[in-house]
């Protein structure tokens, strides 16, 4: 029994030394990782590896992620620039040059035509001014801030309703949807109205949100001049491509109706998406 003791005695001394050189082991190689040095260990130098491996995929993505974000940021800023060199310079410039000529030949002018080309100046800088609003709704900020739906809605056509002549209505149901859903239909009715503003030069502006038979319905009508939707000019200067292609990518579809003369309606249908189980 003595020699069982004695045994057991050095057998839980050797474990004891077993487990204290496993500790300084694994200390030891951590302690190289900790100095990007190989580790003896290749079960530590497998998950080095792989974490490095991650960190470099990261650093990777946030790269491209802030070089995608630069692009997108100097495309718009072209887009803006053009669009303000090709329609409202272009309409300063020629307000310009209208009254820089009355001024010239007021003597020779008489009342009816000074007051003709005074309203036609006067058109000239209300089509400017419609075009500065339209291109600044584009840079209002599209998320929605918290705000649901309904309410960033609401809050966007007050905004443009102190700023434009035109009467604007609107019937907006509280709905539930992703935020992903919500952001992307409020930018769409962000484009929607800017073109609206631009191009049709309507009275009354309706704007709609409901929910019916587990869809979303998103309409926005004018009684403006309308167009010809199958004008590829015109359907493209109302940004009816883009709308559309944001609503397909959202799983739903985007719909134009207009004729010449009598309005445009456009409206967005988007599937809600079913509650996962």
């Amino acid at each position: 029994y003595q020699l069982q003791g004695y045994l057991r005695c050095i057998f839980t001394l050797f474990n004891h030394i077993e487990n204290m050189a496993i500790q300084q082991k694994f200390q030891d190689d951590i302690k190289l990782l900790e100095e990007n040095q190989q580790p003896e260990s290749p079960e530590l130098q497998a998950v080095h590896d792989k974490i490095m491996n991650m960190s470099a995929e990261l650093q990777e993505l946030s790269k491209q992620k802030s070089a995608d974000k630069a692009e997108i940021i100097e495309l718009e800023r072209k887009r803006i620039s053009r669009e303000l060199h090709d329609s409202v310079s272009q309409e300063l410039f020629a307000a310009t040059m209208i009254l820089s000529s009355v001024a010239g030949s007021t003597q020779n002018l008489t009342k009816e035509q000074i007051e003709t080309q005074t309203q036609l100046v006067l058109k000239v800088l209300h089509s400017a001014q419609n075009e500065m609003r339209a291109l600044l709704l584009h840079l209002r900020p599209v998320e929605l801030d918290g705000k649901s739906l309904a309410e960033g809605l609401s809050a966007l056509t007050d905004e443009l309703q102190a700023k434009i002549s035109a009467n604007i209505t609107v019937k907006l149901a509280d709905i539930e949807a992703t935020s992903n859903v919500e952001d992307n239909l409020f930018r769409m009715a962000q484009e929607i109205l800017s073109n609206t503003l631009r191009h049709s030069q309507a009275e009354h502006i309706e704007v709609s949100l409901r929910e019916s038979l587990g869809n979303i319905f998103l309409k926005i009508a004018d009684d403006g001049v309308g167009f010809d939707v199958s004008t590829s000019d015109k359907t493209a200067s109302y940004g009816l491509a883009n709308i559309k292609e944001r609503a397909l990518l959202i799983g739903g579809d985007a719909k134009v109706i207009s004729v010449p003369g009598a309005g445009t309606t456009v409206e967005i249908i988007i599937p809600k998406a079913k509650p996962s189980l």
